[in-house]
């Protein structure tokens, strides 16, 4: 997908010529249609350079457009809460809705159904998805390493992922790290519960270990006085990608300009909230007031490097290679979790994002 837009592109370019020279000329009308239909428009960008270059003032009126999240308000999803609330959306001609996710609610569902157009995932539901002929595409990770986590009791003794047999385990039905867990360490004898949102079960088992974000769960256990540690699921070997931001083959063949405009902003939301995380404490309260001050100070911290260093140091936030999804299909493969050996160039794309050369 990387190089297959050039023709649009170029025929995008002579358009937005032609839509300048109205406009000196003093044509106010040529896109008026456009703009309050919300339908996609000629504006497009520079092959090499993303959305990056568009002037704001030349977008036009993109419309409505919608992101549903995994997971209720958090320090993870603040960068897309910084653009709203910085109205970076509007600036670049989006009329943005954020629909938190929930235990009950499924991004990828929302999405395929073209219910929602953009939503937040793993990198294993992306593969999960096409193994199922749901043509989603990643357009972007928000973590390089997955912020996921296996959370033990402190004296529980867990210092490895071999030390993990006999435990009880509390994760997602399904999940292609623990399936890969178990058996590239050989967990034969688990009892295995499915994970609910809720830590009272792990609580009250001493024997249990639970997954978690590192930006979420230690910090509220800590906080109940459970002294926990915790094992990081990227450390295992098996290293998808996480919250990676993702819409469907559709819309990126009809509405491209969309999409980068939906990337320019997320981008430019994302270094904002880099900057000054506390200064966007409000906007994540005010769609989730269960969060505190110190959660969310918390979650800000643990995250930095897991967002901003690895690739997206060298390359910008969001980079994805093309090494790292094959690898994660290859493993999903091998333990038959997805049946499609599909060419990763299918499935994600880094054409939208400022830092592509």
């Amino acid at each position: 997908m990387k190089g297959s837009s050039w023709n649009k592109r170029m025929l995008a370019l002579v358009a937005m010529m032609f839509l300048l020279l109205l406009a000196a000329c003093g044509g106010d009308s040529s896109s008026g249609a456009e703009a309050e239909s919300g339908e996609e428009t000629d504006v497009e960008t520079s092959e090499s350079e993303g959305a990056t270059d568009v002037d704001v003032e030349e977008v036009a009126d993109l419309g409505e457009a919608t992101l549903v999240t995994n997971w209720f308000a958090q320090p993870e999803h603040g960068g897309n809460y910084a653009a709203l609330d910085e109205g970076y959306y509007e600036e670049v001609g989006i009329d943005m809705t954020i629909e938190p996710g929930g235990p009950q609610i499924s991004a990828t569902q929302l999405v395929a159904s073209g219910k929602m157009d953009f939503g937040y995932t793993s990198g294993e539901d992306i593969l999960n998805s096409r193994d199922k002929g749901i043509p989603l595409v990643a357009i972007g990770a928000i973590f390089q390493v997955s912020p996921y986590v296996l959370i033990s009791h402190a004296d529980a003794g867990v210092e490895n992922f071999e030390d993990l047999n006999g435990m009880t385990s509390i994760t997602a039905p399904g999940v292609g790290y623990w399936e890969y867990i178990k058996e590239a360490y050989e967990l034969g004898d688990m009892n295995e519960l499915s994970y609910t949102g809720q830590l009272s079960t792990f609580i009250d088992d001493p024997n249990a270990v639970t997954q978690g974000y590192i930006t979420s769960e230690p910090y509220v256990l800590d906080q109940q006085g459970v002294e926990n540690s915790y094992l990081r699921i990227h450390d295992s070997g098996f290293q998808p990608y996480s919250n990676v931001l993702f819409t469907t083959e559709e819309i990126i063949e009809e509405k491209p300009e969309l999409v980068a405009a939906f990337m320019e902003a997320t981008v430019k939301g994302w270094e904002a909230y880099r900057e000054d995380p506390a200064n966007y404490q409000d906007i994540l309260l005010e769609y989730n007031p269960d969060l505190t001050e110190g959660l969310m100070e918390f979650g800000a911290e643990e995250q930095e490097e897991l967002i901003f260093g690895g690739d997206a140091e060298e390359y910008g936030f969001g980079y994805m290679t093309e090494e790292r999804w094959s690898t994660l299909q290859d493993q999903m493969l091998d333990l038959g979790i997805i049946s499609n050996d599909e060419d990763p160039n299918n499935y994600f794309t880094t054409e939208f994002l400022p830092s592509e050369e």
